[in-house]
């Protein structure tokens, strides 16, 4: 199975096609739980990989996903996790903000969204100033004590039923990374400065220990009262997508490369996994909104989700690995070729590489887009932090 080509690519453009509704692009096909509905960082990550493969109907759908967001802001300048639109459109949309804790991620995901639709010429940024500066002043605000770091409750982002919290490395790459990208589009040299204090915080804060015997990976959180050693790919991957912190984003890549795509196997979301002998495991088996899905090497704990192995791809082409790219692109090709029944299910199972979670989802679709394209000279153009020129500025507003 080709990865880069052929069937499996179109059709991952084609499920993205069939998300794309009047309000946004919806997170799957399938009627489980919510997952119909419109979810910021789901719809942002499926916008931009219709960015990269140039198709105009996903482009449209992330261009009306950030114009909804926008319209339903919080009165602080929240961004909503998710958002539903009655079909007849004569009831208010049911917005959500997050149910178990605040879903912080969505605000810097949506700041992503328009920083690289404006960047495409898929929206106009002039109209989105009001409300993305309103949601930078938000994050300033949640950071609190201007030490440059967001402290995340559980459950806070996107790994919403696991049991990674406070200073997470994943939120602290893509709040710095959307502010890099936004400081071109509107000019502001503020956010840019911003940035690089918050990269210089992580790369601080983050960095393993080498005397406690910790992989050369960073660290998935800190708090005041612990360091989680756990490797998150998510995190990791933001980090050397944006050239954040390249003292940590650099050895993250060469760890990652040498423990598992040099031996053919996939990096899961998060490592090791928590089993039934972990002191987190009761903490984590009581840990659900609607059912339990975290067991060993599944769904947060240990499975391996595509949307990330994406990611992961473009940042292996930003900086310049081809050959780990390679064996990525191989390595996945050969996974799901053991599984010809692969319906875009949300992850794979850590060990058997078994598809699971819910089916026909943008997510996954998303994350075999970008596993195809991350290599194209105008993929590494349209993420980069920082423009090759400046006619992509917007004026400030």
């Amino acid at each position: 199975m080709n990865v880069t080509s052929g069937p499996l690519l179109g059709q991952a453009v084609a499920l993205l096609h069939k998300l794309c509704g009047p309000h946004g692009i919806h997170a799957s096909a399938a009627s489980t739980a919510n997952y119909r509905a419109v979810f910021c960082r789901d719809a942002v990550m499926a916008g931009v990989a219709g960015l990269l493969a140039g198709d105009a109907t996903v482009r449209q759908g992330l261009a009306r996903t950030l114009e909804r967001l926008r319209d339903l802001q919080g009165p602080e300048g929240q961004i909503a996790s998710n958002f539903e639109c009655p079909p007849a459109g004569d009831a208010a949309p049911a917005v959500s903000f997050g149910t178990l804790a605040p879903r912080l991620d969505s605000a810097s995901w949506y700041l992503v969204g328009v920083a690289l639709a404006a960047r495409a010429g898929a929206v106009d940024p002039l109209p989105f100033a009001d409300s993305v500066r309103r949601v930078v002043r938000l994050l300033d605000a949640l950071e609190y004590n201007g030490r440059h770091l967001l402290y995340v409750p559980a459950g806070g982002n996107w790994a919403d039923e696991y049991l990674t919290e406070g200073y997470t490395l994943y939120d602290q790459a893509l709040r710095a990374w959307a502010l890099a990208l936004l400081a071109d589009t509107y000019d502001e040299p503020r956010w840019r400065a911003k940035a690089r204090a918050i990269d210089a915080a992580v790369a601080e804060r983050f960095a393993p220990d080498p005397e406690a015997g910790a992989p050369m990976h960073p660290v998935a959180s800190v708090s005041p009262v612990a360091r989680r050693d756990t490797f998150d790919l998510a995190g990791c991957a933001l980090l050397a997508l944006a050239g954040l912190a390249p003292s940590l984003a650099t050895p993250a890549l060469d760890w990652i490369a040498a423990h598992w795509l040099a031996h053919d196997r996939l990096p899961p979301a998060f490592h090791p996994v928590i089993d039934e002998a972990h002191p987190d495991w009761p903490a984590l088996r009581r840990y659900h909104l609607y059912a339990f899905r975290n067991r060993p090497h599944e769904y947060h704990n240990g499975g391996v989700w595509p949307v990330w192995l994406g990611w992961l791809a473009l940042a292996l082409a930003e900086r310049g690995r081809a050959d780990d790219l390679a064996r990525l692109r191989a390595t996945v090709a050969a996974r799901l070729a053991e599984h010809p029944g692969f319906a875009f299910e949300e992850y794979l199972h850590g060990v058997t590489a078994a598809p699971g979670g819910t089916p026909h989802m943008a997510y996954t679709a998303t994350g075999l887009v970008f596993l195809a394209l991350a290599d194209r000279p105008a993929t590494r153009h349209l993420l980069a932090a920082r423009p090759s020129h400046p006619g992509s500025r917007a004026p400030s507003a």
